[in-house]
């Protein structure tokens, strides 16, 4: 066993020395954004950088302040001696047009100026500089297993759909709400189930298809299989790297992707009365937001391309989260919300969904439908938990923070009491205060 294990790692460290020297000529440019990716990975020795940077042969000449500054950047002892070997290969070359790096500690002083005196701060901190080939590689690796697995992993549940929807017939960003449609989820052996019981606050018992007649836009199969459509291999999805992203205070590596339309299985309805049912599958791209680390999917962004001229509808976009939440005590990473956004014609839809209140199903479960039809439905969620930020290099590595095995399922998902009497009905706004009474 010990004998195998060393073989792989040798095989291992073969393999990077291979993709290194199939990129042993770089750009001073290049030379910088590898060692700073290392830098913000921590995923090798400084010992082991130097020894790539030595097998490294440059098109440039390295001077004295990039070295400098990519030591001020965190560059090792080893690695910024690996840099001054390579300055002094290359002082006969041509320098760069455009200095390749920066850094405070080498910048030159600012001059006093004679002017009125102005202040101007700025907290920006550096952006975290892209992994190399085989570092993505390795990254997308960890992601397709994990979407492989995501359904096998899940138990089979039951919770509440929460659709609010808005529409603007002028083809503006002036929405006006069109009320909230209610539905249980039932998801069974890798498939789901929608059923509606509540449209507007009023008892309904009708297909999904039916709750979006009126207007505005509906979607279904949110969970596993819109994750999964994307890395089976009949999808044939070509991955290429965007960039890095900060969701609900983890680091994320973010993916491109795109599927062609033979090869797709994302499809548009549209309905605008009887008779009239249009059906389409498009080709479509997005965005992929997951854990470098475990490859752990935070969030996909679905958005159709090439739709025919002829379709009634022209745009179609879908942001889909996913996190933590609770299910009989065990927690699981399961959709928190979705955004749904749909032109067609000047009129345009917008839906934001959000799953609330699972919980294990299972031949015990019992589900009512006698829901309270004033009670408000539940508060959206906070913009925190739904809205991307700019990752940097001072930011912890996502290796740092709390696992998804030992973080707390979100507030927003804690089941209903068990002495609830009915447990799908949505919780109701308290009493306000009385009025307070003349001294």
């Amino acid at each position: 066993m010990i004998m195998n294990m060393t073989l792989c790692r040798l095989l291992l460290l073969a393999g990077i020395s291979f993709a290194l020297q199939a990129q042993m000529q770089m750009n001073v440019s290049q030379l910088a954004d590898f060692i700073r990716s290392e830098i913000a990975l921590r995923q090798h020795s400084d010992k082991q950088i130097a020894a790539y940077v030595k097998k490294i042969e440059l098109t440039e000449k390295l001077t004295d302040k990039t070295i400098l500054d990519l030591q001020a950047q965190g560059a090792g002892e080893k690695t910024v001696q690996a840099l001054q070997e390579l300055r002094d290969k290359t002082a006969s070359l041509k320098p760069p047009t455009h200095d390749a790096t920066y850094s405070p500690a080498t910048a030159p002083e600012a001059q006093i100026p004679t002017g009125p005196a102005t202040v101007t701060l700025n907290s920006k901190a550096p952006p975290i500089p892209p992994p190399d080939s085989v570092q993505q590689q390795q990254i997308l690796d960890r992601i397709r297993d994990y979407a492989s697995n995501y359904t096998s992993n899940l138990p089979n549940f039951i919770c509440v759909e929460v659709v609010r929807r808005y529409i603007d017939p002028n083809a503006g960003d002036h929405y006006r709400s069109i009320g909230t449609v209610l539905s249980k989820v039932e998801y069974v052996e890798g498939h789901e189930r929608y059923k509606v019981y509540s449209v507007n606050g009023q008892m309904q018992d009708i297909s999904m298809e039916r709750a979006g007649v009126g207007g505005g836009a509906m979607s279904q199969g949110e969970f596993g299989s819109l994750m999964s459509q994307i890395f089976e291999p009949k999808s044939a999805a070509e991955f290429g790297w965007d960039h890095w992203a900060t969701l609900r205070g983890r680091r994320m590596a973010v993916f491109n992707y795109f599927i062609d339309s033979g090869h797709s299985s994302w499809s548009i309805d549209y309905h605008s009365g009887p008779g009239d049912d249009q059906r389409i599958i498009t080709a479509y791209k997005g965005l992929v937001y997951a854990d470098p680390d475990t490859g752990e999917v935070a969030r996909i962004k679905f958005v159709a391309v090439d739709i025919p001229r002829t379709f009634p509808v022209s745009e179609a976009t879908e942001i889909l989260d996913y996190d933590l939440v609770d299910i009989n005590g065990q927690q699981y990473v399961c959709p928190l919300m979705a955004r749904l956004y749909m032109t067609a014609g000047r009129e345009k839809t917008k839906n934001e969904i959000e799953f609330r209140d699972y919980r294990k199903f299972g031949t015990e479960s019992t589900i009512t439908y006698d829901v309270n039809p004033t009670a408000p439905p539940p508060a959206p969620l906070p913009a925190s938990r739904t809205e991307e930020q700019p990752a940097s290099a001072s930011q912890p590595n996502s290796a740092s923070q709390p696992s998804s095995s030992n973080q707390k399922p979100a507030s927003n998902n804690t089941p209903a009491k068990s002495g609830s009497a009915n447990p799908w009905e949505l919780p109701t706004l308290p009493p306000p205060p009385p009025p307070k009474q003349p001294q």
